[in-house]
């Protein structure tokens, strides 16, 4: 069906111009953005949008995806864009690779006689206000949402259909409440030179009078929209590239939307596939099946499992001061039954993923979702949140520490409740790993016991035979790590390092530091650590990292937990020669034997600071058959089983 059109209207494809115009070339920054995953960030940004434009009934959100055909005399102007502006901007870009490709395709894709489109059309929303209009046709960097709820907030995602058109070219179609319908073409096109001497922005505009949109449908089928909602139509869309575009619609949204689907916010269909709460298990028993699927969505399967189990944890999180947010802003559902990964799915109202949060436990075995319902908590994280929505960051907001303290007060809220709730229900579990290092005090003795009564059995069929007390004192004995001594008791062990005063010498029991406790930094970088040296300091790391030091293996140590909530650590050293520039290394052991690099935020020893970097520790000395107490604070405020190597020169 061919535009609508004003009687005596101008109609045609319009490049807003200028004098000195910075040229736009093929690599268009907003389209780029999503080239690395496009068909995703097309499915989750379109989903975004129709769930922050939901008309505010009970019914879900329902969005669908269709693949239609048009004759190419159907795309407006495309006269226009082969005999005029594709040879102009050939003509003004002649050795720009990447956009003489774009325009060698172009032409080839308008040559055809049909033409491929992939229609996007949503229901039971309201539309595109005039406010929204202006926002997604005529600006750059702008998102005009109704609520602090909603998802976008910088105006990027409006560039995602751009990145799966070979022809850069998108129609929007809507009906609001104003109950008109107004259309519009919108090309992201590259700049090229007019015969008066401007140059071309490199957005085009189909409309009414240059840029004014239609006040009537524009429509590529026989049918009009007669409900509230818009119609997205990307023109040129790649049919080749995208050939199984299908499911890697169903499920990366099934991935990104759990939460809104489950919740019945939102549903999905395209022709003959539905995405609903009803169908969910049905798609998560097919990507369980596929090895492909399965290891790409491995999280997936587990967050389902918590939604799914009907016994699953669901704790309120506490307020937050700060930023006035009340408990019960927030709920953490947690379960350990099924395809634990020691994650926790972050989502905020909207029920997008934001991103997987991680290195919350190595040893508890769970899997959780955190939903962020509160309008107070979405304000907040909103402003945290980056233009991909993948992450909320504390360098977007203008109280950094404030917005610092508050993610670590996420941070806590999650570690703390799957401590709580799961701490006691391994204790067996972890306490059997690495049985092997739990073995009594004298082996021999039980070696020699039981070879006495192998012995005794070849006496007589009829012999009377009586075990000898020894060896059930031996089995009685109680187990120590083979790494520890039996010659300290634990009295003993806390008072190595006691100075004249019966203090310990240490520093965590009797004189807290007040930059031991700090607040743990997992929002702020990639690996957690947030040391600060001095330049004196550097100089002094760099030359104890070049001593040439051997892994000691004689060697007794212990580890003691004195205040796991602040990550203190007590460690005892014992070697059986003297050693020189030692430096002791720290591990978390995982329950299946892993070791996991932690980072060790302060070291002190005979209320001396120590040099630390990353897990290491450096001592100048330790003497020979002597226990040395080290005290620590670690960068991960729970519980942890700890492994200590420790390497030096001997004397």
């Amino acid at each position: 069906m061919p535009i609508f059109k004003k009687k005596d209207s101008k109609t045609g494809w319009y490049f807003p111009s200028g004098k000195h115009l910075e040229k736009t070339s093929a690599s268009n920054a907003y389209v780029e953005t999503f080239n690395d995953s496009k068909i995703e960030s097309l499915a989750r940004e379109i989903c975004q949008n129709s769930l922050d434009a939901h008309d505010g009934s009970n019914k879900p959100v329902r969005v669908s995806f269709s693949l239609i055909e048009i004759d190419r005399e159907l795309i407006p102007g495309y006269k226009d864009f082969i005999n005029d502006i594709i040879p102009k901007a050939e003509k003004t870009w002649p050795n720009e690779a990447k956009t003489k490709r774009l325009l060698d395709n172009m032409k080839n894709i308008l040559s055809k006689s049909k033409v491929a489109v992939l229609k996007i059309s949503d229901e039971n929303t309201t539309g595109l206000e005039p406010q929204n209009w202006i926002s997604l046709i005529e600006q750059t960097g702008s998102s005009v949402k109704k609520n602090d709820d909603s998802g976008g907030s910088f105006g990027i995602g409006k560039a995602a259909p751009f990145a799966v058109s070979d022809l850069r070219m998108v129609f929007y179609n809507t009906l609001s409440s104003g109950k008109a319908e107004q259309s519009v073409g919108v090309s992201k096109f590259v700049s090229f030179d007019l015969n008066n001497g401007e140059t071309t922005q490199g957005t085009g505009y189909y409309g009414e009078n240059e840029k004014e949109p239609f006040n009537h449908g524009v429509s590529f089928e026989d049918t009009a929209r007669t409900k509230r909602g818009t119609d997205v139509y990307i023109i040129g869309f790649n049919t080749e590239d995208f050939s199984n575009w299908k499911n890697d619609i169903l499920y990366s949204l099934l991935d990104s939307f759990l939460v809104s689907i489950n919740r019945k916010q939102l549903e999905v269909f395209m022709d003959d596939e539905f995405l609903t709460q009803k169908t969910i298990s049905k798609h998560i028993s097919e990507i369980k099946k596929d090895k492909r699927l399965a290891k790409r969505y491995i999280d997936l399967t587990s967050y389902y499992g918590v939604i799914e189990d009907k016994n699953h944890i669901a704790i309120d999180m506490p307020g937050y001061e700060g930023y006035g947010i009340k408990k019960g802003e927030a709920v953490l559902l947690l379960s350990n039954l099924s395809e634990n990964n020691r994650k926790v799915l972050m989502t905020r109202k909207a029920g997008m993923k934001i991103f997987d949060k991680n290195r919350i436990s190595g040893i508890l075995k769970f899997s959780g979702v955190f939903y962020a319902t509160g309008t107070n908590i979405n304000k907040i994280l909103k402003e945290l949140e980056n233009p991909n929505h993948d992450k909320w960051s504390v360098d977007r907001a203008i109280d950094k520490k404030q917005a610092r303290l508050f993610l670590n007060h996420i941070t806590n809220f999650i570690k703390d409740s799957v401590i709580q709730h799961y701490q006691e229900k391994i204790t067996e579990e972890v306490d059997a790993f690495g049985v092997s290092d739990f073995l009594p005090s004298n082996l021999d003795a039980i070696k020699e016991a039981k070879k006495e009564m192998n012995e005794m059995s070849l006496v007589q069929k009829n012999a009377n035979v009586q075990l000898k007390t020894l060896v059930t004192d031996i089995l009685s004995t109680s187990p120590i790590r083979s790494n520890e001594s039996g010659e300290l008791s634990e009295e003993q062990v806390r008072k190595v390092d006691l100075d004249d005063d019966g203090e310990l010498e240490g520093g965590f029991i009797g004189e807290k530091d007040a930059t031991m406790t700090s607040e743990p930094n997992d929002f702020k970088n990639a690996d957690g650590f947030g040391n600060k040296i001095t330049e004196s300091e550097k100089g002094e790391l760099k030359a104890l990292s070049e001593i040439t030091r051997k892994k000691i293996g004689d060697l007794k140590y212990r580890v003691i937990e004195m205040d796991a909530k602040n990550g203190e650590y007590r460690i005892l050293l014992n070697p059986s020669h003297a050693l020189k520039n030692a430096m002791i290394k720290v591990a978390i052991i995982g329950d299946s034997g892993n070791k996991t690099e932690v980072n060790i935020k302060k070291a002190i020893n005979l209320k001396t600071n120590l040099i630390t970097n990353r897990n290491s520790i450096f001592l100048n000395e330790l003497d020979a058959s002597s226990w040395a107490g080290v005290d620590i604070c670690l960068n991960q405020m729970r519980r942890l089983k700890l492994e200590v190597e420790i390497y030096a020169n001997t004397e």
